[in-house]
């Protein structure tokens, strides 16, 4: 396809001071959007991250709470009427299960010695661990009221 009266060998060749200003206009509009594009991600990506932390450390508070209630750990409902409870145990333990058993006491006991030696400040997080709160929303528990996360690390 040829365009008529016009052939590209006849044509002016381009002002390169001009070209040259155009490329760069576009290249720093271009590099300037980008990066007003990533900071306003970053900024929006790190207030999510504090309103998660927030979050995993209020669950871990509300988790504690409600494992400290009587009520709920003996198995009865708000109003203090009992559930009964059902247990199906079979007759013989099977060798796994003795193990397992013999396991879990040995756990229990070293966990009563360690008990003794850890610092009376950490023991609700302890307590919070043990309840099955998130190793990391424990830590973070820890760090937003101004203890060393890390401390519990040597206990585990």
């Amino acid at each position: 396809m040829e365009t008529v009266g016009l052939e590209k060998h006849e044509l002016p060749p381009t002002n390169q001071k001009r070209m040259v200003a155009f490329i760069n206009h576009f290249v720093l509009s271009t590099v300037n959007f980008l990066n007003k594009f990533a900071t306003d991600c970053e900024t929006k990506f790190v207030r999510y991250e504090h309103k998660i932390q927030s979050l995993e450390a209020s669950l871990s508070i509300v988790e504690a709470k409600l494992a400290s209630i009587d009520a709920l750990r003996n198995g009865s409902d708000i109003a203090g009427n009992q559930q009964p409870e059902v247990a199906i145990k079979p007759e013989g333990n099977s060798p796994e299960e003795d193990s397992k058993s013999e396991i879990n006491q040995t756990v229990e006991e070293s966990s009563k010695e360690e008990v003794i030696e850890r610092d009376p400040q950490y023991e609700r997080y302890f307590k919070m661990l043990q309840v099955g709160v998130p190793m990391p929303a424990v830590k973070n528990k820890i760090k937003v009221e101004g203890l060393d996360p890390d401390y519990i690390d040597a206990f585990l």
